[in-house]
């Protein structure tokens, strides 16, 4: 069985990577979390070959669930569960009841609406619709005999592909993330490429398994580690040049933030401290300004560090929080602060093809109120 991980920087090419690696001959499926993703994918696969070639599938993580893990194996589903019978009418988007709401004047109470695991109807709606969010929990709990249904999705897998990739695996939490693992135990080809640092980064889906147990946050070394005892075998220098950053910018996140980003020299550009040109650097439109939050409320261009992932600018300005404050100091650190603000900020200090300009936290607030909108 071929089982790898290729661990990515900032636009080191990861679509591109798989996209341009498949052969078309074959039966490919390529796998993303969000439609972002897949119309990326359809994109460079276009590029590559014209049009997608005619053997490769290219789906959601979601649509694949139901498809290939789910609606196949209903009559299994409603056995498992004691139905006499059951048929689905698709998959929705809403999130399922929680074991607990909160009240008025704090404290939770037991949500009402919600349903134990062991009974269908906490992964249905009234409606007979599965819920996104529960599709991979679903999947990882029924059995028939004992044959794990997981298991047996891997064997049907492998009779219709030749090959499955998955793109920004960073993104996959908990029970998907664990259903991952474990059906790549079971197929014949798997490729999974990811950024690590980029995790917790994006709006939603930020918690838990398998970078964070209970409040223990996971090192990069011990993520690794975890994929090898998995059987992976980690590809840790593919995609570890970033074509997007200049060499200059590349060194500097390695050094201040501890991440192993290399150039490949396609741009050239310089980090600068803009402090003593603060306000000429927020007057000016061609410079996009990253804060932590609430871009909205700012009279300059500007956006929001996690919301810039993915994106590419001509040059950045990012404005650091307090516990940044002494960056440009040789003996800063980042011990204590939390990973998911070194991974926003790793993500906004990496959006710039030209110069990143870095402007202190106590400089801004001395001009602030001069450019928030009344």
């Amino acid at each position: 069985m071929d089982k790898r991980v290729i661990l990515a920087v900032a636009d080191s090419g990861k679509t591109y990577h798989i996209c341009h690696m498949i052969n078309p001959s074959k039966r490919n499926l390529l796998l993303a979390f969000t439609n972002e993703n897949i119309h990326n994918i359809r994109n460079e696969l276009c590029d590559a070959f014209g049009s997608v070639p005619e053997l490769t599938t290219i789906m959601t993580f979601d649509s694949f669930m139901y498809r290939h893990l789910i609606n196949p194996y209903e009559p299994s589903i409603a056995e498992h569960f004691k139905c006499s019978s059951f048929a689905s009418n698709g998959i929705c988007i809403i999130d399922p009841p929680p074991k607990q709401i909160s009240i008025s004047g704090g404290g939770m109470i037991a949500n009402r609406r919600y349903t134990p695991k062991d009974k269908l109807e906490h992964y249905i709606t009234k409606s007979k619709q599965y819920y996104c969010a529960t599709l991979s929990e679903l999947a990882m709990q029924v059995k028939k005999g004992r044959e794990s249904l997981v298991k047996r999705g891997a064997a049907r897998l492998n009779l219709f592909y030749d090959q499955i990739f998955i793109d920004e695996f960073q993104d996959f939490r908990e029970h998907d993330f664990d259903l991952i693992i474990e059906l790549s135990k079971h197929l014949n080809s798997v490729l999974l490429v990811g950024d690590y640092y980029q995790h917790s980064v994006s709006g939603t889906n930020n918690s838990g398994k398998p970078f964070k147990i209970k409040k223990v946050e996971v090192c990069y070394s011990d993520f690794v580690a975890t994929l090898k005892k998995s059987g992976f075998e980690v590809d840790e220098e593919t995609l570890r040049k970033s074509r997007r950053c200049a060499t200059s910018v590349c060194n500097y996140v390695k050094e201040k933030l501890g991440i192993q980003i290399k150039s490949a020299n396609n741009n050239q550009g310089e980090v600068l401290w803009c402090d003593d040109s603060a306000e000429a650097i927020l007057d000016n439109p061609d410079i996009l300004k990253l804060v932590i939050q609430k871009a909205a409320d700012y009279k300059f261009n500007a956006m929001n560090w996690s919301y810039s992932k993915g994106d590419t600018f001509s040059s950045v300005c990012v404005i650091l929080t307090d516990k940044f404050d002494n960056m440009d100091d040789e003996e800063f650190t980042t011990k204590g602060i939390a990973t998911s603000t070194i991974n926003k900020l790793y993500v906004a200090m990496t959006r710039s093809k030209g110069n990143l300009y870095l402007m202190k936290s106590s400089t801004f607030k001395k001009i602030k109120d001069a450019y928030i909108i009344k």
